[in-house]
């Protein structure tokens, strides 16, 4: 599937702003990240996590569900108590996750629901199955508690949280994380906590800086050709632009790209995005799986 991918905040001082908006057309690029495609990341839980994808299963935790307990009634009632204890033992599971390890939610059906809180009775939005290029919606897991999990939302503003029920998607686990420090212009990638890239990359200029906080990788899409303003690769991301609103047809996300500018890395040109050389770009795109949380400061 092609698609084309302008992220506000790419480009450079030397391109023209209307010309770095985030907007989709039918040339540039092509969504490689399909369902169950990222990279694995060993799971170790008691609880089963369910493959978002067939061919996800193997990197995922697959204990048995755990027997009812000496004398609890049998049939729909049994299965239904086996059912609450497992959604309480995954909760516990994934909110005692290895500093260093974070739980990744994938669509596997449906629209996933959000709901404002595990109280409220009708959600307030809805996510398609599948983005605009094809791949799988995934969120980064935040918290978790019996049957929900509060996930961060691809939307603004760029803190929104959510609850999904547990049962309504599949759970993979991430050991990679990825630090972007504005201050030195400089990305390091952590795979259980231990450093394994160090890259210099540019960021914002001042009047349209990269955003800071949290994010994940929402996409990851290889450039056709790859001697554009993106590069080789291009990882677009949960956050969005704090001071641009719009460009083109789309909203004014934020993404990792590679760059045809590479006396960029290490300044503070772009209009948001993180530039990478395109060297380090490939290295990311045989490394970091759909929904790598990205802590920008």
């Amino acid at each position: 599937m092609l698609a084309a991918l302008v992220a506000a905040g790419c480009g450079s001082s030397r391109r023209a702003l209307g010309e770095a908006g985030f907007r989709y057309a039918s040339n540039g690029l092509i969504a490689v990240s399909q369902p169950g495609a990222s990279r694995p990341a060993p799971a170790s839980l008691a609880v089963p996590l369910r493959p978002s994808h067939p061919s996800a299963a193997s990197r995922t935790a697959s204990a048995p569900a755990a027997p009812a307990a000496p004398g609890a009634p049998r049939g729909p009632q049994s299965a239904r108590l086996i059912a609450a204890a497992a959604a309480d033992a995954l909760a516990t599971e994934l909110n005692r996750l290895p500093h260093g390890t974070t739980a990744v939610a994938w669509a596997t059906g449906p629209p996933v629901s959000i709901y404002d809180s595990p109280r409220a009775r009708r959600p307030e939005q809805r996510f398609s199955t599948h983005d605009q290029f094809g791949i799988s919606r995934v969120f980064l897991v935040k918290h978790a508690t019996a049957g929900w999990l509060e996930v961060y939302l691809p939307i603004r503003p760029n803190d929104a949280t959510g609850w999904v029920r547990s049962a309504s998607v599949g759970l993979t686990l991430d050991r990679y994380r990825v630090v972007v420090d504005t201050a030195r212009h400089e990305l390091t990638i952590l795979r259980s906590d231990h450093a394994v890239i160090h890259a210099s990359v540019g960021i914002g200029k001042p009047a349209t800086p990269t955003p800071h906080g949290l994010f994940y990788v929402l996409q990851e899409l290889r450039v056709v050709p790859q001697t554009g303003p993106y590069g080789t690769y291009a990882f677009g991301l949960s956050a969005y632009s704090n001071v641009l609103q719009r460009f083109g047809t789309g909203p004014a996300q934020v993404a990792l790209h590679g760059t045809d500018e590479p006396w960029s890395i290490g300044q503070s040109t772009s209009n948001g995005c993180i530039h990478l050389s395109n060297s380090v770009a490939d290295r990311l795109a045989r490394t970091l799986p759909l929904g790598t949380p990205v802590q920008i400061v």
